[in-house]
């Protein structure tokens, strides 16, 4: 790749599986980090190096190390290595190889895709009341039998799990699941992930606080509770800080804070801040002009499937902002950020002014880039 055409080349940090399929091999192993971080966590802080006679997470600590060096080597992609001594534990029991195994099969990571056979084996789990199981069996179940999700979803929130809660306050926010929207049951369930210390409820609860979502607004306590969440690692609630900052809303204006929110918001993973803090170093209206910083930003967001980030990108290589022009790249980039209202007419106008040859050339790209993505 050349380095001095473009800005490519950061790592990728997300755990959503529809973004990391866009990288291939590298977003697959990097999806599969994050499904064993939810793994081992389990419920809350108990860990597989303990008794929970709740679950019956009762594997010795020989068990575990056997197990997690399993995982381990699926993270570097040695599935052969890892997917017998997975299996054997599955067998016999053992929860963490269990609900790893069953998501390897639901994806088809490393082993053959066999949606029955995970769907099964996230049964079993949940029979023995595990959360992360009934929430990924949740998922799977919603649009087929959307009673059923929301069953499980309440019975994971009974055991007062974060992610049931979250769950379940975004479904009766929107609306969703067959149920009536209701704000104030919204509220309570946010709040209950708040309560719980789960670092989104609390961020949820103070956008509810901010726009009147089944509470009262109250600028002040949602300014609390955004900073609350922003120092607990919640990436988006640094970016929310940041524009608070910027706006004077709920604080003093102080634009130099706000850099430092979105400093933090970045290396947190937030395509928001990355955006923001791009534009920043673009403009050179709070921090020195760097454009070269600005790609990078914006590229970490494209990276991670932000159709605000690739537009932004886009911009540069159409105007040759810090780098050679690319209307080509530009084309593709803004072919990426169709959800994005500014994308869809910069990519029609943009498309008046390339040549059959170059129109050709990006619609190439594009179909080996959609074609990637299927395997």
């Amino acid at each position: 790749m050349d380095r001095s055409r473009c800005f490519l080349g950061s790592k990728v940090n997300q755990f959503d599986l529809k973004r990391f399929c866009n990288y291939g091999w590298l977003g697959l192993v990097t999806f599969f980090v994050c499904l064993v971080l939810s793994a081992v966590e389990a419920r809350g802080s108990t860990s597989f190096l303990t008794t929970d006679v709740t679950t019956r997470e009762y594997a010795t600590s020989y068990e575990v190390v056997e197990v997690r060096e399993a995982i381990a080597n699926c993270r570097k992609g040695k599935f052969p290595l890892g997917l017998s001594i997975l299996k054997q534990y599955s067998q016999e029991e053992d929860i963490a190889a269990t609900y790893v195994l069953a998501n390897l099969h639901y994806y088809g990571i490393g082993v053959e895709k066999a949606e029955s056979l995970a769907i099964k084996m996230l049964g079993r789990n949940v029979a023995e009341d595990h959360y992360p199981s009934m929430i990924r069996l949740g998922e799977i179940k919603e649009e087929q039998s959307p009673a059923e999700a929301m069953q499980l979803y309440k019975r994971a929130s009974a055991g007062n799990d974060g992610a049931a809660n979250l769950k379940l306050g975004g479904i009766f926010e929107k609306g969703l699941l067959g149920n009536r929207a209701n704000p104030k049951l919204a509220f309570k369930y946010y709040n209950k992930a708040h309560e719980g210390k789960d670092v989104m409820g609390t961020f949820h609860v103070a956008r509810c606080y901010d726009t009147g979502v089944g509470v009262s607004p109250n600028a002040i306590e949602s300014t609390r509770l955004f900073r609350e969440a922003a120092m607990s690692g919640a990436g988006l609630a640094n970016a929310v800080m940041a524009r608070r900052y910027y706006e004077g809303k709920g604080v003093e204006a102080d634009p130099v804070a706000a850099v430092g929110w979105l400093t933090r918001g970045t290396q947190a993973g937030s395509t928001e801040a990355m955006v923001l803090l791009g534009q920043r170093y673009e403009a050179g209206d709070v921090l020195g002009k760097d454009i070269r910083r600005a790609g990078q930003l914006y590229s970490n967001a494209a990276r991670l499937n932000d159709p605000v980030g690739r537009y932004h990108l886009a911009l540069l290589y159409l105007n040759g902002t810090g780098t050679r022009p690319d209307p080509v790249r530009a084309y593709v980039l803004l072919d990426g950020a169709k959800g994005y209202p500014k994308a869809v007419e910069q990519l029609e106008s943009l498309s008046k002014t390339l040549s059959e040859e170059q129109l050709a050339a990006a619609r190439e790209k594009i179909e080996a880039m959609a074609k990637k993505q299927k395997k």
